[in-house]
């Protein structure tokens, strides 16, 4: 698994470490404050484990970054989506709905996730899809609608 000191070996101008980088809910925001300020490095020198990382997770999961959508979909998307939609059964998905909802949210709003990340039989991955296909269904309905 990737950590933290793989993607500071990277270059900061390449796309992996930007997604890394890139801000997911307000856990993330607090620790740049707090990095900036010199708050982190006090802290680090002073314990060896404070909990950062618990609460920086708890945090993004309660408070995310809002969502807006930067792209629209396709009208392949859209078919893709509707045979979805119309074949879905309460909050279970498949390994084939994992990567097409996963594909589907990083086109429309430019924010990935690694599918090798979500396991089928997690609680905390039936939160994460359901979240990601909530936010795809209001794309889907706006593109209906209109």
């Amino acid at each position: 698994m990737k950590n933290k000191k793989y993607y500071e070996s990277l270059d900061k101008r390449t796309k992996e470490y930007k997604d890394y980088k890139q801000s997911r809910g307000l856990g993330d925001t607090i620790e740049k404050v707090l990095e900036k300020t010199g708050i982190k490095k006090i802290v680090e020198s002073v314990t060896d484990d404070c909990g950062c990382d618990s609460r920086k997770y708890v945090l993004n999961e309660m408070f995310p970054r809002n969502v807006k959508a930067v792209r629209c979909m396709t009208p392949d998307q859209h078919k893709k989506y509707s045979k979805y939609v119309e074949g879905r059964t309460l909050n279970i998905w498949k390994d084939a709905d994992i990567t097409l909802l996963l594909a589907l949210y990083q086109h429309i709003f430019a924010i990935r996730y690694n599918p090798i990340d979500f396991c089928r039989n997690c609680q905390g991955t039936a939160k994460k899809l359901l979240k990601i296909t909530t936010h795809l269904d209001s794309v889907y309905n706006d593109y209906t609608n209109n």
